[in-house]
C-alpha cells in the first residue's frame, strides 16, 4: 500500500525566524491543533521536542518531518507567531488495528501498553508505512530475542484475519516455522490417557497461531471428554516456560489442566416458552440431521442457529446452561436465546451470468428487497433455479456457483452476489 501524499509547509515570518534563533523554546510555546485524539506530550515526544531546546527554523522543520515520517498524519504543517510555534495536523484516515499471527506474545492491554509507551501515537491503530510500523515491527524482534528467539518479523496489510474478517496489520515471524511444541498434561485420569496421548500426538508440530492455538487446544480437549459423557469437564491451557528454538523451528510449549468431572447422561434440552422462533421449526431442522452425526447437544444448539438465521437473526447465540444431578448424573440443560437485531434483504447480483442468464435469475428469484433474510434460502437458491427453468440448468452445469453473503452490521441490510466461473473442460 502506497503512502499518500503528505503536506509540509512553513509560513515562519522573518522576524520570527531570528527569534527562533536567539531564545529557547518552552513548551508553553509549542502549540498542536487538528488531533484532539492525541495529547500534548504524546506529541511532543513522537516529534522529539524535549524542553529548553534552541529551535532554529530547520529544526522546525526537522521536528515535523519527524511526525510526518510516523505515518499517523496525511498532513503536518508548521508556523510562527507572536504565541510561539503551531504544528497544524491532518490526521490519516488509513489507520488499522494490529494483528499477531504466530508471534508467541500474548496480544491485549499489557503489550498495548508497552508499545504506547515506546511510541506514544500507538493507541490501538496503525499506519501501513512510516517509522512507526517499522519500528514496533523491529520491536517485536527485540521482545522475541529477549526470549531467547531469534526470528524475522514481517509487517503486511492483511484483509480477512481473524473470525470478524479485519482488515489489519498483520505481523507474521517469516522465518523458522512456528508450531505447537510440547504440551503437559495434568488432571488426566488413567482412562482417558491413551485419548489424551492421541490428541496430543496430532497436535505437535502444527502452525501455531498468536490468537487461536491457546482456545482450539482447549476445545479439542473439551470436545473430547465431551464426547466420552464429561459433561462438567474444565480444561485450562496457557503457554509453559520459554519456546524451544532450533534451526528449523520455533516450538512453543503448552499446559493443559484438566478438571475431569464426572461421566453423565444427557437428560433434557428445555428450549425458553418465549422464544421468538417455535420450537417446532427447531425440530423440523433437527429431523434432518443423520443419525449419529455429531452429539445430541451440538445438533441441537446448530439446528437453533439455523431456525434463527432462516429468519433474518443473524446476530443470535444460543448458550446451553447445565443442570448436573449428582445422584443420577443426569445433566439437563437449558437454553438461553438472543436473538439479536433482524437482518432485512438488500440487492442481489449475478456476477459472470450473461444477460439472459442473469435475467433469468432475477426473475426466479423471490427474496423481496426489504425481506427478513433467510440464509436458508441463499444456499439452496441455484440449485432450485436450476430444477425451474431447462436452459438455466444446461448453462449452469458449465459455471462453477459461488456466492457471498455481506451483512452490514450498522444497517442490518445482507447484499448477495453470486459468481460464476467457467467450469474447467466445460468448452463454453
Amino acid at each position: 500500500m502506497n503512502k499518500p501524499a503528505v503536506l509540509l509547509s512553513a509560513s515562519l515570518l522573518f522576524c520570527s525566524l531570528s527569534l527562533l534563533a536567539q531564545h529557547k523554546v518552552s513548551l508553553k510555546t509549542i502549540r498542536f491543533q487538528g488531533a484532539p485524539q492525541y495529547t500534548q506530550e504524546e506529541l511532543l515526544t513522537t516529534a522529539g521536542l524535549n524542553p529548553g531546546s534552541r529551535l532554529a527554523a530547520s529544526d522546525v522543520k526537522a521536528h515535523a518531518k519527524q511526525l510526518n515520517d510516523t505515518g499517523m498524519f496525511a498532513g503536518v504543517k508548521f508556523s510562527s507567531d507572536s504565541k510561539g510555534i503551531l504544528f497544524s495536523l491532518t490526521p490519516s484516515s488509513q489507520l488499522f488495528p494490529l494483528h499477531l499471527d504466530n508471534l508467541p506474545l500474548k496480544p491485549g492491554k499489557v503489550l498495548d501498553e508497552k508499545l504506547h509507551e515506546r511510541f506514544p501515537l500507538y493507541h490501538g491503530l496503525l499506519p501501513a508505512s512510516g517509522s512507526m510500523l517499522e519500528g514496533i515491527r523491529q520491536m517485536f524482534e527485540e521482545m522475541l530475542a529477549a526470549q531467547g528467539v531469534k526470528a524475522t518479523v514481517k509487517a503486511d496489510l492483511t484483509s480477512g484475519l481473524g473470525p470478524q474478517k479485519i482488515t489489519a496489520i498483520n505481523f507474521t515471524i517469516t522465518s523458522p516455522a512456528v508450531r505447537i511444541g510440547l504440551m503437559q498434561l495434568a488432571g488426566v485420569s488413567p482412562a482417558m490417557q491413551a485419548k489424551t496421548n492421541t490428541l496430543v500426538n496430532g497436535q505437535t508440530g502444527n502452525a501455531f497461531d498468536t490468537e487461536n492455538t491457546a482456545l482450539g487446544l482447549q476445545r479439542a480437549f473439551e470436545d473430547l471428554y465431551q464426547d466420552q459423557g464429561y459433561a462438567a469437564v474444565k480444561v485450562e491451557v496457557t503457554q509453559a516456560d520459554r519456546p524451544v528454538v532450533s534451526d528449523q523451528a520455533i516450538d512453543i510449549p503448552f499446559a493443559v489442566t484438566v478438571k475431569e468431572g464426572g461421566i453423565y447422561k444427557l437428560g433434557s434440552i428445555n428450549y425458553p416458552g418465549d422464544a421468538l422462533v417455535p420450537r417446532a421449526e427447531v425440530e423440523k431442522i433437527l429431523s434432518k440431521y443423520p443419525a449419529g452425526s455429531g452429539r445430541p447437544l451440538d445438533l441441537y444448539l446448530l439446528a437453533v442457529r439455523d431456525a434463527y438465521h432462516a429468519r433474518g437473526y443473524l446476530d443470535c447465540s444460543a448458550a446451553p446452561n447445565p443442570s448436573f444431578n449428582e445422584g443420577t448424573h443426569v445433566v439437563n440443560y437449558s437454553l438461553e436465546i438472543v436473538s439479536g437485531a433482524v437482518y432485512r434483504m438488500g440487492s442481489v447480483k449475478f456476477d459472470g451470468a450473461p444477460d439472459a442468464m442473469a435475467a433469468k435469475l432475477t426473475d426466479l428469484w423471490k427474496m423481496a428487497p426489504g425481506a427478513a433474510f433467510d440464509e436458508s434460502y441463499v444456499s439452496s437458491f441455484a440449485a432450485r433455479a436450476q430444477k425451474q427453468d431447462k436452459a438455466l440448468a444446461k448453462w449452469m452445469q458449465t459455471v462453477i456457483t459461488t456466492f457471498d453473503v455481506k451483512p452490514d452490521p450498522d444497517t442490518h441490510e445482507v447484499n448477495c452476489i453470486f459468481h460464476f466461473a467457467k467450469a474447467a473442460g466445460s468448452g463454453h
